[in-house]
């Protein structure tokens, strides 16, 4: 009798606690779908030692049953502030969430910016201004980024 007793509060503990799991579950994700900016992964990228001013252009995200999508900014539009960087230096692009694919595209600065996907991950040995795209893609969405640098030789700004 006690052991069916034992099992039965056993039993009522597990589904109540699978209850509440959920409901937290859903709770966190209508909170982070009505202010999404604060909930999505942070890119942290660096040319060299210096870290470049990035802009969010846009995203699609999903919180729980609830898909969010912000409009994509282009490049043209996106408010960008250039950093300097050596020739042939490293860029490194950081997440603060496991990502399925990184996508790094470069443009010459022109009117109307053509990318190209690159492989290396670095500044170009000729000197100038690069817009730079970055295309990340997560379990939960994906997220656009850009950002600039402006590629010289010498008197870099610390």
């Amino acid at each position: 009798m006690q052991s069916k007793l034992k099992l039965r509060r056993a039993v009522i503990a597990t589904i109540l606690l699978i209850i509440t799991a959920y409901i937290t579950v859903n709770i966190k994700n209508t909170i982070d779908s009505k202010d999404p900016e604060k909930s999505l992964p942070i890119i942290s990228v660096s040319v060299g030692y210096n870290p470049p001013y990035v802009v969010r252009a846009g995203y699609t995200w999903k919180f729980g049953n609830k898909t969010v999508m912000s409009p994509y900014v282009d490049v043209s539009d996106a408010a960008l502030m250039v950093t300097d960087a050596y020739p042939e230096t490293n860029i490194v692009i950081l997440l603060t969430a496991p990502e399925k694919a990184v996508r790094l595209y470069e443009s010459p600065v022109q009117a109307e910016p053509e990318f190209r996907q690159i492989s290396e991950w670095v500044t170009p040995k000729e000197e100038g201004k690069y817009y730079y795209k970055v295309e990340a893609d997560f379990e939960d969405g994906n997220i656009l980024y850009y950002f600039e640098i402006e590629v010289k030789k010498e008197n870099l700004q610390s």
